[in-house]
């Protein structure tokens, strides 16, 4: 197999990893690891040992992802991506001794449906691994995204989420849920403003943490110059008489009431407590 194809069946081997355990291998620090240790195995022919044997052992990925065993998620990942490099060797015709230096030889599929490096059948096992990450992607955030509907009501909730917005993909890592209209759509906080997320930009959902707590609203009075740098959620105002329903953060309701920097206002703001 290609190195290219190496790398797409690690990352596939590795969400699967990821949905089985409900641990997160997509940090941005373990990615070098995973392609690293998806085309290690062929390192072998510049270490001057006879190509597909000792590094294309069952016991090999087990020996070359031990110096990462104190770091829990380094090592799930380069050994998830080591392992992914022998079985994808196991469906070309060579196979693999996996049991070197007992030369016995196995392989995943019947004769006629090995596939050549290089062939056809790489290309569309490389176009249906491709597919399938990214089926399984989309599959774990929507869970991920009904599990914050379901619980957000009495819990507080972080994730790493990666989303689109105006063409431009954004990530950030451990971010609160501060809001769900308990359908489709989150809240987070960026910049003390509201920046809420439709299900249809969400490209990658992951809960991160989740702590049990009970909501409630309570009313304050405050300056503007105080709202300005207030990232709690605000769900409605008065400068008068009124209530007005309003949905962001106080500095999200600041720059819509754009008054003067002694004004007061009343504000109804959600708080939670464990």
């Amino acid at each position: 197999m290609r190195w290219i194809t190496h790398i797409a069946i690690a990352a596939l081997f590795i969400k699967l990893v990821e949905i089985s355990l409900l641990i997160d291998l997509s940090s941005y620090y373990l990615w070098p690891v995973i392609v690293l240790y998806a085309v290690m195995p062929d390192f072998d022919s510049l270490l001057g040992i006879k190509h597909r044997t000792y590094t294309h052992t069952l016991y090999a990925p087990f020996i070359a992802a031990s110096p990462l065993i104190l770091f829990q998620p380094a090592f799930i990942a380069a050994l998830t991506a080591y392992l992914s490099h022998i079985f994808a060797d196991m469906l070309t015709p060579a196979g693999l001794p996996l049991l070197y230096p007992k030369p016995t030889v196995y392989h995943l599929l019947p004769a006629a449906w090995r596939i050549k490096t290089g062939s056809g059948g790489e290309l569309l096992l490389l176009s249906a691994v491709l597919l399938l990450s990214l089926s399984f992607t989309m599959a774990a955030s929507t869970a991920e995204l009904d599990k914050i509907f379901h619980y957000h009501r009495n819990s507080d909730i972080w994730v790493d989420i990666s989303f689109y917005e105006n063409g431009v993909l954004k990530s950030f890592k451990g971010k609160k849920v501060v809001w769900t209209d308990r359908k489709s759509r989150i809240g987070i906080i960026e910049d003390k403003k509201l920046k809420i997320i439709g299900r249809e930009q969400i490209i990658h959902l992951q809960i991160t943490e989740m702590h049990p707590v009970e909501r409630y609203e309570r009313e304050m009075r405050t300056t503007m110059k105080r709202l300005k740098d207030m990232d709690e959620i605000v769900t409605a105002y008065r400068t008068g008489q009124i209530w007005k329903d309003f949905l962001g953060t106080g500095r999200d309701l600041f720059l819509r009431l754009n008054g003067s920097m002694n004004d007061k206002v009343e504000i109804r703001v959600v708080c939670s407590t464990s």
